[in-house]
């Protein structure tokens, strides 16, 4: 059998589309810490409990139960720096199309029209580039392969969903959601066979008791875990806290902005694309992926993180639409779907130049361009000595944690969540202040290092023309101001 270089090529061109547009430059504000944390466990091979990289809430202990993210952050970006977590981020994306495209059996043509709409819809995330969220939602498309492969054609190979959910646990904290899509999937089929066979008890029953023992199973081995039922209680504290409508990710998308209208358009195209599928198969035999997809797109609408798994899942409700677009003749079909693929890419290219910003990147860009910080502001306060009762901008926690360690930063993003007994917050406390609703002058610090975008900054610049405070440094992204004696 001969092998035709260009027919592999034109059917590995849908992923290497998907490859080159998500190529990105890492900008998770969170990097420094993961990498500090990830250091800490390689190096010492035990995980860090306690709070030792910045000054609030000393003395917290912290279940961190994502630490496997962070030591692959760390062996990633010690083998290659941040073009490492830029290559690693595209593979990782790349991988969870490939599931995607198994689990809902997508043809060529569904693979050119499909992979491109889901790139713009992910692209608020994968911008980002490697994090622990895409390995989340790369297990999720494992998941949803051993699920509806199982649901195509029984197989004793979804069992693999417990050692997929002993790694996920270990890894991320979004694995919740895949027990979540598990039991939703179960109860489906037990549905499914109501419909198929007839609701009479031991008919529904049937599938409940096929697929407990699996159920079980995964719970039980997500508590192989250093942090034991905490990875639980943490998961709860997501649940009405009142932290978290300071954090975007946990908030809806704002009202009749881009990202609305887009999750707007999505769940319209979805309603069509059932009917569609109704119409032609019934209703019955897409019951288990409606029951995973509707509850997800409705919870998106109030808390925009669950938007990016959606969007995955309305894949099946996507392909009757983009074939009513299809052409008659089988020749056309495939040279429009190559056609559309290359027009694609072509824009991918374009827009990823020049590719040397993903090999030139470093710290110094990062904290510039990624986190908008200023390299000469914390060099002062080192300088300076000026680490004491100090105050810095949230987002800037992660850099300096990684990049500076000898200045401990007040606050982070590990902290936003953390509450010690007697009820104190220090995410809480310092937004107050960043946000101008709390008096900078009658607090603890001494010194504050803040972004001249936040309320703080207005306000300390009122302070100094009441000759009780005085910037000392200021560029066009931040100020040092300190407390006059």
């Amino acid at each position: 059998m001969k092998i035709r270089p260009l027919a592999i090529l034109v059917s590995l061109l849908p992923f290497v589309l998907v490859f080159v547009a998500s190529l990105y430059r890492p900008s998770d504000a969170d990097l420094g810490w993961h990498l500090k944390y990830g250091e800490y466990a390689v190096k010492n091979l035990s995980l860090l409990r306690e709070n030792t990289f910045s000054t609030e809430m000393p003395d917290f202990i912290w279940p961190n139960i994502s630490w496997g993210i962070d030591v692959i952050n760390y062996l990633i970006f010690s083998a290659g720096g941040f073009l490492a977590l830029t290559i690693a981020g595209a593979l990782v994306i790349t991988t969870t199309f490939y599931f995607l495209s198994k689990a809902f059996r997508l043809t060529y043509f569904e693979k050119a029209m499909i992979f491109p709409l889901l790139l713009l819809l992910q692209h608020p995330l994968n911008q980002v580039s490697f994090r622990g969220s895409l390995l989340s939602l790369f297990f999720l498309s494992i998941l949803l392969y051993l699920l509806f492969s199982h649901e195509e054609k029984p197989s004793k190979r979804i069992w693999l969903i417990v050692p997929l959910f002993l790694l996920w646990a270990n890894t991320h904290g979004l694995f919740i959601l895949g027990l979540g899509i598990l039991l939703l999937w179960i109860i489906a089929n037990a549905i499914k066979e109501g419909f198929t066979n007839g609701f009479a008890k031991q008919v529904i029953f049937k599938p409940i008791k096929q697929y407990v023992p699996l159920f079980l199973a995964t719970i039980a081995v997500t508590l192989i875990h250093p942090f034991g039922f905490a990875i639980y209680e943490d998961a709860l504290l997501h649940f009405n806290n009142p932290y978290l409508v300071n954090i975007a990710e946990y908030l809806p998308f704002d009202e009749l902005s881009h990202l609305w209208w887009i999750h707007i358009a999505v769940a319209s195209t979805v309603a069509i694309g059932m009917f569609l599928l109704y119409l032609h198969d019934g209703f019955a035999k897409h019951l288990s992926i409606t029951f995973l997809t509707i509850p997800l797109l409705s919870l998106a609408y109030f808390v925009r993180r669950y938007a990016w798994p959606s969007y995955y899942l309305t894949i099946p409700f996507l392909k009757p639409v983009v074939n009513f677009f299809k052409p008659d003749r089988q020749k056309t079909t495939q040279v429009s779907a190559v056609f559309i693929l290359l027009v694609a890419l072509s824009i991918a290219i374009f827009i990823k130049q020049p590719f040397s910003q993903f090999s030139s990147m470093n710290w110094d860009t990062y904290c510039k361009q990624v986190v908008q910080c200023s390299p000469k502001a914390v060099e002062y306060l080192k300088e300076h000595k000026l680490n004491k009762n100090l105050l810095t901008f949230y987002d800037w926690g992660g850099y300096l944690i990684w990049q500076h360690p000898d200045l401990k930063p007040s606050i982070d993003g590990r902290m936003h969540l953390w509450q010690d007994k007697k009820g104190n917050n220090a995410f809480a406390q310092y937004y107050a202040y960043e946000q101008d609703e709390a008096n900078i002058d009658e607090s603890k610090y001494d010194t504050v290092l803040m972004a001249r975008k936040k309320p703080l900054y207005k306000q300390l610049n009122r302070l100094v023309k009441e000759g009780k405070w005085t910037k000392v440094f200021e560029d066009k992204t931040a100020g040092v101001f300190v407390r006059k004696k």
